[in-house]
């Protein structure tokens, strides 16, 4: 049975008390000076919190300090010495274990300073949610800030006191149980950390509430599920196009070769460094001047030879009557829509690892809707923004507006003749195959259809893929990832 607080002295002693034991060898008021912001932005995240030696030893750890012990807990209470050791073995231990924390800490360090504490508390939430800790314990946010505004000398005066006082058994046995809990939800955790969380890291300054950082987290999530359904590697099929120039080569801006030779013919830049030894001090004309008159210098020599591979355009379509995605299926987690996004998200990923010898170019358009005021797919547009932040950054993905499926199938045609490309059309419609216009040969065309609770790949003809009775709308999910991965590569 828990325990609850029924006092604000027990709040508070069990606040101070848990602050006394966060991991570090020499506990002192300046320790806490970073850890009470981190407390004041995760109770805002949730009014349940955990014991509070957790949010500032996470803190410290993606912050890439060491955790070393904490004062020990006195003999006088077992049940806290044993929950507080297992609190070490099960989730700390863990943690530092996690392979996505390099990741998750360099994310943390770009963020602006003033951000930072809001990116502890999203941490905070995120592994409590991944190990399905339901203990927190509830505490008055006014009383929290109360509490954590004193002087942090008198905060570890009044945890030191509590943990030495015996009249303070609800706040301990309080701390003990939310030890224990912690430790055991640990045990059954799959995973403390992951892509979702260093992604949203990475996008916490340019998020715009929590309804949107929540999308990116479960759009995150549902392309790490779909991206477990696919092998490690896929072969590619044979393609009859040749390798092309690269956009670089095609602009001209640097040279893509290295020094090949040694002429007499180049620039100073190019220039030899031993000829440097030419040069004299004396006002008068030296060796060196003489040399360069006459074209006697050396000069390295580029090698000037074409960087070919082949290219790659992949479009993906979200007409407006994606729209009516927005459900959530029975026995897929999140709403069709997101999942969409989160196929998108995992396509782009594993097809830049297969496909890294040619030169890819993804793009995602958002089709207008005839004679609406705003656009219908205004929100799904910024999240994908979001999600394809990476590669927008590289050069490699756009997300663009266009008029109508039309006006994105006469520019893919245009395409054809530098590049290979393919055409996916996420269909939330019934009647789609109807309203097509023609398609060039050049083009492949890949329809997704999301009409119903379970998607399918379809050709023109609409041929739909026959789901099996004793597979689930998940499992519908993961096939059609596959099949739309092997049609892409």
């Amino acid at each position: 049975m828990s325990t609850e607080l029924r006092s604000p002295q027990d709040a508070e002693r069990w606040l101070c008390a848990g602050l006394c034991l966060i991991r570090h060898e020499h506990l002192a008021a300046g320790t806490l000076d970073s850890a009470v912001p981190w407390l004041l932005a995760t109770l805002a995240e949730s009014p349940a919190l955990p014991p509070p030696a957790l949010i500032a030893d996470l803190g410290r750890l993606v912050a890439g300090v060491p955790l070393a012990p904490s004062a020990p807990v006195p003999d006088t209470l077992p049940r806290l010495r044993a929950a507080v050791r297992a609190y070490d073995d099960h989730v700390l231990a863990r943690l530092a274990a996690e392979p996505h924390l390099e990741a998750v800490s360099a994310a943390l360090a770009r963020l602006p300073e003033a951000l930072r504490p809001r990116g502890i508390a999203f941490l905070v939430s995120r592994v409590l949610m991944r190990m399905g800790f339901t203990a927190g314990t509830a505490v008055s946010p006014g009383l929290a800030r109360r509490v954590l505004e004193r002087p942090p000398a008198e905060l570890l005066q009044g945890g030191y006191a509590a943990l030495r006082d015996t009249g303070a058994s609800p706040a301990l046995e309080r701390l003990a149980e939310g030890y224990e809990a912690l430790a055991s939800a640990a045990r059954r955790a799959r995973a403390l950390l992951g892509d979702a969380e260093s992604f949203t890291l990475e996008n916490l300054e340019h998020l715009q509430g929590k309804a949107q950082r929540m999308a990116l987290e479960q759009a995150v999530e549902a392309a790490e599920a779909l991206s477990r359904s696919l092998p490690p590697k896929l072969r590619a099929r044979p393609v009859a196009t040749a390798p092309l120039p690269m956009t670089l080569e095609d602009e001209a801006a640097f040279p893509q070769g290295g020094f090949s030779s040694v002429s007499n013919v180049g620039s100073l830049e190019n220039l030899v460094t031993s000829e440097l030894v030419y040069m004299e001090d004396e006002p008068d004309l030296d060796l060196f001047d003489v040399r360069y008159v006459e074209g006697e210098l050396l000069y390295y020599t580029r090698d000037e030879s074409i960087s070919v591979r082949r290219r790659r355009v992949i479009t993906f379509v979200l007409p407006p009557d994606l729209v009516d995605a927005r459900v959530k299926d029975a026995g897929v987690r999140w709403q069709r829509v997101v999942v969409a996004l989160g196929l998108l998200l995992c396509l782009v990923r594993r097809l830049s690892q297969w496909l890294g010898s040619e030169e890819l170019h993804f793009r995602a358009v958002f089709l207008h809707a005839p004679g609406a005021d705003a656009p219908p797919l205004d929100a799904e547009r910024g999240l994908c923004e979001l999600l394809l932040r990476e590669w927008r950054a590289r050069g490699t993905a756009e997300v663009l507006t266009a008029a109508s499926l039309e006006e994105v199938l006469d520019t893919a045609a245009a395409t054809t003749k530098r590049a290979r490309v393919d055409v996916v059309l996420l269909d939330a419609g019934r009647h789609v195959d109807a309203s097509l216009p023609p398609v060039d040969a050049r083009v492949a065309l890949h329809l997704l259809d999301l009409s119903g609770p379970v998607p399918s790949v379809r050709g023109l003809q609409g041929r739909r893929e026959v789901l099996d009775s004793r597979k689930t709308e998940w499992d519908a999910w993961m096939g059609v990832t596959l099949e739309l991965a092997q049609g892409l590569l």
